[in-house]
């Protein structure tokens, strides 16, 4: 019988900044010089460790291979390493948000994974956050779960998404999702990294 972990704390935060600057800081690294290997500005660095800002997740690539890791360590807590059976139960996630994104992290414990995958609602007619379509590696699918969304994307301008809709696409082709509508939209999202 495999062993099995459960992720249990509902109020737990997705500290990227805190894994970033353990890293940087174990391997002896100052701001400038991982600034320098990630092709990250120094004072964007120092706003993500100290939580100032969210980074995209083209901004978490960046940074874990300027630090010689994948973005998904970067993405986990300190936890599990082997082969585990988990459990996530609802709404017990790690939560970030980002821009008109607020994300439910799944199974962060585990190390070892090659997937992330997470809740995004995302937020109604929050047009003043919206950015440019953003690209990175990996490649991705989500499934809407509630609400409608817009997949806007440069290799097809735009299409609507409905429940029950799904997409799958290579994560470098430049891409971004929102919401015109009136209430929040949900999807469960997979990124292979």
């Amino acid at each position: 019988m495999l062993p099995t972990k459960q992720s249990s704390d509902p109020q737990a935060k997705l500290d990227v900044g805190g894994s970033i600057r353990r890293s940087r800081l174990g391997q002896g690294l100052s701001l400038s010089k991982l600034a320098t290997k990630s092709n990250v500005s120094k004072s964007n660095l120092s706003k993500v460790e100290n939580n100032v800002i969210s980074p995209t997740f083209e901004m978490i690539e960046k940074i874990a291979m300027g630090l010689g890791l994948s973005a998904v360590d970067l993405l986990s807590q300190s936890g599990e390493s082997g082969d585990v059976l988990s459990f996530c139960r609802a709404g017990t996630g790690v939560k970030a948000t980002e821009g008109h994104y607020e994300f439910e992290f799944l199974f962060t414990e585990l190390q070892n994974r090659k997937m992330v995958p997470f809740v995004t609602t995302v937020l109604p007619k929050q047009t003043e956050t919206f950015k440019r379509p953003a690209s990175h590696g990996g490649e991705e699918f989500f499934f809407v779960l509630s609400g409608e969304v817009e997949f806007i994307s440069a290799e097809e301008s735009s299409s609507k998404m409905s429940v029950g809709d799904s997409v799958y696409f290579v994560s470098s082709v430049e891409h971004l999702v929102v919401n015109k509508g009136d209430e929040e939209a949900r999807l469960l999202w997979v990124w292979l990294a």
